[in-house]
């Protein structure tokens, strides 16, 4: 069953696009979580459950959502080989899981469509594209079928032919991103974790990363501070430099999930105690 939530349309949607964000079909199919739930942060997933009849969201901020999923039912019904927009399940530890894969092909290939951002293109592969995609071959194994290749094709929504040739722009608005396949073994452990995470009593607070964390890590050493957004951009900056010695500290960081992206912002108690309404 889908979240409930409170609708809203102040930027004046036609009722045609409204219709169409209301009549999502998506199910978990009886699943006590989805892959991209298990992904999320466990401290969003409870207050959403907690407070989904309180939460509001305006037409504007699913609009995008609306364009993914009439991406996906256009190759759903394209003409091509292998098995499209298929659910599989899987039980780990007591809870079952489930992920609807948009396409495996007759070698084992499986590829997600996703619609986004020409920036987050130019960012490259995000840590959680890799985990959902791993994850998805980790439920394929579960249900005898071997993932050989993994990737996931980016349809620029934003995209704009001048602009080709600058700052690592595409050079089309359809990129093709290869996912690094785990190990059988790092895959499992995951996917341990998570349910872990998730099932325990304890709410976990969201981490810097979760939180989309800008200027997060501060690399201090040879020369002026650094800031970064993720602890692997700091490792990786200090890993390139071939002499000197640098520490990571906390650095000043604004949270943008927080601020512009969560709708259970409101509920936090993380975010309250950040802006000091606790």
């Amino acid at each position: 069953m889908k979240p409930v939530y409170i609708l809203t349309n102040d930027y004046k949607a036609p009722q045609a696009i409204v219709n169409a964000i209301q009549n999502d079909p998506y199910t978990k199919d009886g699943a006590d979580f989805s892959i991209t739930e298990l992904i999320k942060p466990p401290q969003i997933r409870r207050l959403w459950k907690k407070h989904e009849d309180k939460i509001i969201v305006d037409v504007r901020e699913e609009i995008w959502k609306l364009l993914g999923k009439g991406v996906h039912a256009a190759i759903e019904q394209a003409d091509s080989e292998g098995t499209k927009e298929q659910r599989f399940h899987a039980e780990h530890d007591g809870v079952t899981i489930s992920g609807a894969i948009d396409l495996i092909e007759d070698d084992g290939s499986v590829t997600d469509y996703k619609v986004t951002s020409t920036y987050s293109v130019q960012k490259g592969l995000k840590e959680d594209w890799e985990k959902q995609l791993n994850l998805y071959a980790w439920l394929l194994r579960k249900n005898g079928i071997t993932a050989t290749k993994l990737n996931i094709v980016c349809i620029c929504r934003d995209w704009v032919r001048s602009r080709v040739g600058k700052y690592d722009y595409p050079d089309s608005p359809v990129v093709v991103l290869s996912v690094p396949m785990w190990r059988e073994g790092r895959q499992d452990d995951y996917v341990d974790q998570r349910v872990r995470i998730h099932t325990q009593e304890a709410t976990i607070p969201c981490t810097a990363e979760e939180r989309w964390a800008r200027g997060a890590f501060q690399v201090n050493g040879r020369g002026k501070p650094r800031s970064f957004d993720t602890m692997r951009e700091a490792t990786d900056y200090i890993n390139k430099q071939k002499t000197g010695s640098f520490t990571v500290v906390d650095g000043k960081a604004k949270y943008i999930r927080c601020e512009s992206w969560c709708e259970v912002a409101p509920f936090c108690p993380q975010w309250k105690g950040d802006k000091g309404n606790g």
